[in-house]
């Protein structure tokens, strides 16, 4: 890890470094540090999910900017398809997925509940571009040693559910084989379309080989307890990144979350409305290109380059952003 320098930022400097007016308030501690978070979180976040049928929990409470299938939690077991993974056994009870070794592949849309544990596998989604699938993880390890853990190739949208009181981990290997013709994909939780996660769950992201949870769309986290540790960016959503509420800590050797859609100015931008986020980036912590906003919450970054890195604008609700 590069030396984390802290920066003294207050609002009016930002200003000027960006050419915005941001109404940001950025507290830290004088002079350089060395100070060193935390690599990750084992805190649960408040579960209200805890001990109740799934058909019964509330829609997380979030602003318009996130639809009805991002904020749903509940979901009928009995009514869901079900993968039970297991190392060369894996099994499906209903319709919609096909088991060949130990790779899953989703080709129906609908909920699907997945439990165990693959040593060396795979979940593919792959559904029309007008379809939707909702993977609800309820206790799962995947690993895969030469590929992503779960990838998308193709959907709509998918929606992950941290299922209440279940810790889900994902992880992949230092090198990749059998990348498409764009070198894809290029994180451990990989979805070339709109993703989402929520839930009250637990989910650890380890991207050994390059990022940990990447989109080519919209990647949105409502709720859930997150740790994302990466090679290069922890979290990327080409097109944008967007945040309702829950527990984020994200470790990488580069960014930790970048957002690098540049051709369209209705996109490239970090939307950040909630939530706890810890921020350990060997380089910059927010980066997007048109603009990064804000407007609530609670951002503390170590980071070897900048907080925020953006050249369009920038807005930081007072107090939001802690930089050490």
């Amino acid at each position: 890890m590069k030396n984390r320098l802290f920066k003294t930022i207050i609002a009016a400097g930002m200003a000027l470094v960006f050419g915005i007016a941001a109404a940001a308030c950025v507290t830290g501690v004088d002079g350089p540090g060395t100070t060193q978070p935390p690599a990750s979180t084992d805190a649960p976040i408040d579960d209200p999910g805890l001990n109740v049928d799934p058909r019964t929990l509330a829609p997380v409470e979030a602003s318009d900017k996130f639809s009805g299938f991002d904020t749903t939690l509940a979901y009928d077991p009995d009514k869901c398809v079900k993968i039970q993974l297991s190392d060369g056994a894996s099994a499906v009870t209903g319709e919609g997925a096909t088991v060949s070794g130990d790779v899953i592949t989703v080709n129906k849309p609908g909920e699907y509940i997945v439990s165990g544990t693959l040593s060396n596998g795979q979940i593919i989604v792959t559904v029309e571009k007008t379809e939707k699938v909702r993977l609800i993880l309820n206790g799962v390890n995947i690993t895969n040693q030469s590929q992503a853990a779960i990838y998308v190739t193709s959907a709509d949208k998918v929606g992950i559910t941290l299922a209440s009181g279940t810790v889900n981990t994902l992880t992949d290997g230092s090198t990749y084989t059998n990348l498409n013709e764009k070198d894809e994909p290029t994180g451990c939780l990989f979805s070339k379309d709109d993703l989402t996660i929520n839930g009250y769950g637990t989910l650890v992201v380890t991207g050994n080989y390059n990022n940990g949870i990447a989109t080519k769309n919209d990647l949105k986290i409502v709720s859930g307890n997150i740790t994302v540790t990466a090679k290069n960016n922890a979290i990327k959503g080409k097109d944008s990144f967007q945040m309702n509420s829950g527990t984020l800590v994200v470790n990488s050797d580069d960014d930790g979350i970048k957002v690098n859609e540049d051709a369209d100015i209705s996109k490239g931008f970090i939307s950040i409305e909630g939530g706890t986020i810890t921020i350990n980036a060997d380089d910059d912590a927010l980066t997007a290109i048109y603009s990064i906003t804000v407007t609530g919450g609670k951002i503390t970054t170590y980071v070897g380059g900048k907080s925020i890195n953006c050249n369009g604008t920038v807005s930081i609700a007072e107090g939001c952003l802690i930089e050490k």
